[in-house]
C-alpha cells in the first residue's frame, strides 16, 4: 500500500516546498553542450599547443590529445571547449606488470629478497589494493622492463611505503642494465633525484625517484629495503602533466625532498635552463591581473600516472574562471585544479586517486585554491578523490550549492578543507562522502556554515590508523588547542541550521581498530565557536562494541565552545566532553533538545564526561530539554567540574 499523503493542503505544500528545495540543493549543474561553429572574431583551435594571443577567445573544433601537457593559455584568454575534450598524458604509457602484487610475485625478480612475502592488505594494513609486500632489511626486488615512450619528460619511479619508520632506496636501470642517474641543478646547487632513498611521512605514502631528460626506451625499477618494510604500487609513471596550463612562474621543486619540505611543483619540464622559475621563452606567460576562462567541455587524463592536474595555474594576479567543465582523471596524486584563486560554477570533477604521496599536503586535493580572496565555488559536483576541495589562506569566499562525494583513504583529507581562512560562507551544500569526513576548518575563524546537509558513517581503518582509534566527522574545527594571542585575537566560527546524520559502525578487519563517528569534533584553544540550531541524528549500529559515536566530540580543547538550541536524536550520548583526543574546558551546553532513540541501550545517558585521565572542566548545562530520558551522565573518575541548571 502506498504511503498516505498528509491531509492538510498547507502541510502538503510545505512538504513539496521542502522537497523542491532539497532537489535544487543537490541538482547536478554540469550540462554537455553540442559543438558549434566558431563565432566571428574567435580563433579556431584544432590541436594541442599555445593559445598565446592575450585577450582572445579560442574555440576548440575537435577532440584533442597530447602525450604530455596539452594547452598553454596567455593573459586574458577564454578557452571555449565547445563541447569537445582535451586529453593530457594521453601517450602509449604502460604500468610495471603486477605493480601492486595482486598476482603475488609474478614477474618480479626476488632472487635477492629471501624475506619477500605477499600479505593481505585487508587484514594486515590497508593501502591501495588488496595485497601488500613485506620485505626484510636488505631485500631487493627488481621489476620487468617497461617502455617509457616519450623522451625528455618527467616520470616518477614510485614505491608505496606504509609507515614513516620504513626506509627504501629506489633505483632505475636502463635497457642495458646500467643504473640511471638524474639530478636537478639550480645555481651552484645539485640535487640528486635518482636513485632516491627515503621514508614517507606519518601516515604512509610514496617515495619516488624523479626521472627527467632521459631518452625514450626500456627501463626497470629496483627497490631495496633499508629496514623491514611493507610496500605496494612499485611502478614508473608519467608525472607532472597538465591538461590546460596557465604559467606565470615555473615551480621546479619536483624531486622527493621537496615533497617533504612542503614545496609546490608546477611545469618542471618547461623550465628555462639556467633559471629557477622562468618558463621556456616559447610559452605564453600569464603575468597580468585579468580573467582567464575555461568553459563548456571535458578535460580528461589519458593515463593513470602520478602528480598531474587537469588545470594548473601559477598566475597569482589572475582570476581563473571555470564554467560548465567536466574533469575525469585517475592516478596517484591526480587532481583537477590547482590555482591561486578561481570562480568555479556548474562543473563536475570525477577523480579516482586511491592514495597520495604525502597526506600532510592538504593542497594535494582534487581542487585546491591557494590564496584566493574573493573566490567562489557553486553548483558543482565533486566525485571521488582524497578530499574534494581545499581552500587555503583566503578571505571572503563563498562555497555553496555543491555536492561533495569524498572517497577518503588518508587522514585529514576532508571533503572540504579550510586552512587559515576568514570570512568564508559555506551554505546549501550536500556532503555525502562514500568514505570519510565532511568539512575541516583548521586555524580558521569568522566563517559561517549553514543550511548544509551532512551524511557520514564511521570508516574502516586506514594506513595510518589501522590499529588505533580514528574518527569520521561531519565537521571538525581545530587549531590543535592553540593558545589565545592577545595581539591577534581569533574569531570563532558559526555553525547553524545544518542537518547532520551520523552512523556508527563496528569493524573487525584490523585488530585493535576503534572507529569513531561524530557530527562535530572540536579541538580548539584560541576562541569560542558557536554551534546552534542544528538538527542532528546519531544512529550507532553497534552499541556495546569498541566502536564509538556521538553528536559532539569535544577534546584537546581548552575553549570547547557554545552549543545552543540544537536538536539531537540519538541512541548514544549526545555530548562527549573530554575524549580519547584529550581534555576539554569551557563548554556551554544551553537550551538543546535531546531525544533518546527507541533503539538506545537501557543504560543510555545524554552526556558523557572523560576518557582515561582526560577531565572535563568548567562545563555548564543549562535549560536543556529531554525526551524519553532525563538529565544524566556517565563520567570517568577524573576530576570533572560542571554545573547543571
Amino acid at each position: 500500500m502506498p504511503p498516505r499523503r498528509p491531509g492538510n493542503p498547507l502541510v502538503r505544500a510545505a512538504l513539496l516546498a521542502g522537497l523542491l528545495a532539497m532537489a535544487a540543493q543537490g541538482r547536478a549543474e554540469y550540462k554537455p553542450v553540442q559543438p558549434g561553429p566558431v563565432p566571428d572574431g574567435c580563433i579556431a583551435l584544432s590541436a594541442p599547443g599555445r593559445c598565446d594571443q592575450p585577450g582572445k577567445t579560442y574555440v576548440l573544433t575537435r577532440d584533442i590529445a597530447s602525450p604530455t601537457t596539452a594547452l598553454f593559455l596567455a593573459d586574458g584568454v577564454t578557452l571555449d571547449l565547445n563541447g569537445h575534450s582535451v586529453s593530457y598524458a594521453a601517450g602509449p604509457y604502460q604500468h610495471v606488470p603486477n605493480c601492486g602484487f595482486e598476482d603475488g610475485l609474478a614477474g618480479w625478480d626476488v632472487s635477492r629478497a629471501a624475506g619477500a612475502a605477499v600479505e593481505s592488505a585487508d587484514t594486515v594494513r590497508p593501502f591501495v589494493g588488496h595485497k601488500i609486500l613485506r620485505l626484510r632489511a636488505g631485500d631487493e626486488i627488481v621489476s620487468p622492463y617497461v617502455r617509457l615512450p616519450v623522451a625528455d619528460r618527467s616520470y616518477y619511479a614510485t614505491c608505496g611505503v606504509l609507515d614513516q619508520r620504513m626506509k627504501v632506496v629506489i633505483g632505475v636501470d636502463d635497457a642495458d642494465g646500467r643504473p640511471v642517474r638524474c639530478e636537478f641543478r639550480f645555481g651552484s646547487n645539485v640535487r640528486p633525484s635518482c636513485p632516491q632513498a627515503g621514508s614517507p611521512k606519518l601516515g604512509g605514502g610514496f617515495v619516488f625517484a624523479h626521472l627527467h631528460h632521459l631518452p625514450a626506451g626500456k627501463y626497470r625499477i629496483r627497490v631495496r629495503a633499508e629496514t623491514d618494510c611493507l610496500i605496494d604500487e612499485v611502478d614508473i609513471r608519467p608525472a607532472m602533466d597538465v591538461g590546460v596550463a596557465v604559467v606565470d612562474r615555473v615551480y621546479p621543486w619536483a624531486y622527493y625532498k621537496c615533497i617533504l619540505d612542503g614545496d609546490a611543483a608546477a611545469f618542471f619540464d618547461f623550465l628555462k635552463p639556467g633559471t629557477t622559475g622562468d618558463p621556456l621563452p616559447a610559452l605564453p606567460r600569464a603575468a597580468g591581473a585579468g580573467t582567464i576562462t575555461i568553459r563548456n567541455g571535458t578535460i580528461r587524463c589519458g593515463f593513470d600516472g602520478i602528480r598531474s592536474w587537469a588545470v594548473q595555474s601559477t598566475a597569482r594576479q589572475a582570476m581563473l574562471v571555470m564554467e560548465n567543465v567536466k574533469v575525469q582523471a585517475a592516478g596517484i596524486n591526480t587532481n583537477a585544479l590547482y590555482a591561486p584563486r578561481a570562480r568555479i560554477a556548474n562543473c563536475r570533477f570525477e577523480i579516482d586517486t586511491p592514495f597520495i604521496i604525502d597526506r600532510h599536503r592538504l593542497a594535494d586535493s582534487p581542487v585546491a585554491l591557494i590564496e584566493a580572496d574573493g573566490s567562489e565555488v557553486a553548483h558543482c559536483e565533486f566525485i571521488g578523490g582524497q578530499g574534494n576541495l581545499c581552500v587555503m589562506g583566503n578571505r571572503d569566499i563563498r562555497i555553496h550549492d555543491n555536492l561533495f562525494v569524498n572517497r577518503q583513504r588518508v587522514t585529514n583529507h576532508y571533503s572540504l578543507m579550510l586552512g587559515r581562512c576568514q570570512g568564508a560562507r559555506i551554505f546549501r551544500n550536500r556532503f555525502e562522502p562514500e568514505i570519510g569526513s565532511g568539512l575541516l576548518m583548521y586555524g580558521s575563524g569568522g566563517n559561517e556554515v549553514c543550511e548544509n546537509t551532512f551524511r557520514v558513517a564511521a570508516a574502516n581503518g586506514n594506513c595510518e590508523y589501522a590499529t588505533a582509534d580514528y574518527s569520521t566527522n561531519a565537521i571538525r574545527i581545530t587549531d590543535y588547542n592553540a593558545k589565545p594571542d592577545p595581539a591577534h585575537p581569533a574569531v570563532g566560527n558559526r555553525i547553524h541550521h545544518n542537518r547532520i546524520h551520523v552512523t556508527g559502525r563496528h569493524y573487525t578487519s584490523y585488530k585493535g581498530y576503534v572507529p569513531i563517528a561524530t557530527a562535530l569534533f572540536v579541538s580548539v584553544g584560541a576562541c569560542e565557536n558557536h554551534v546552534h540550531d542544528n538538527e542532528i541524528t546519531v544512529d550507532h549500529q553497534a552499541p556495546g562494541t569498541p566502536a564509538e559515536a556521538t553528536a559532539f566530540y569535544i577534546g584537546g580543547s581548552d575553549n570547547g565552545g557554545r552549543y545552543e538550541r540544537n536538536m539531537i536524536t540519538t541512541n548514544v550520548p549526545a555530548f562527549w566532553i573530554a575524549t580519547r583526543y584529550g581534555a576539554a574546558s569551557n563548554v556551554k551546553v544551553f537550551d538543546n533538545r535531546i531525544v533518546k532513540s527507541p533503539n538506545a541501550p537501557a543504560d543510555f545517558q545524554p552526556f558523557r564526561l572523560g576518557w582515561w585521565r582526560h577531565a572535563a572542566t568548567n562545563v555548564e548545562f543549562r535549560g536543556n530539554r529531554f525526551e524519553n530520558c532525563r538529565f544524566g551522565l556517565t563520567a570517568t573518575p577524573a576530576q570533572h567540574t560542571y554545573t547543571a541548571k
